[in-house]
């Protein structure tokens, strides 16, 4: 990656067991094994969602948007 991000674990409740704002370029970031999932948010989503440790996370998938065909 070549900009910061922010790196959340989930457990499998998807309630954040740590959280890792600002991860630099060309990091890579510890393991967890309290983690059955990772986010890769973009930098400053923590801070500016006030996301800590011990919040439960819900995850909505979008709709698909269907275009007609044009002939």
């Amino acid at each position: 990656m070549r900009f910061p991000i922010d790196v959340v674990y989930l457990d499998s409740d998807k309630v954040v067991v740590y959280a890792r704002p600002n991860l630099k370029p060309w990091r890579v970031a510890p393991v967890n094994m309290k983690a059955a999932s990772v986010l890769e948010l973009p930098g400053n989503t923590l801070h500016s969602t006030g996301t800590v440790i011990g919040d439960r996370v819900e995850i909505e998938l979008g709709k698909v948007r269907r275009f007609a065909a044009r002939e």
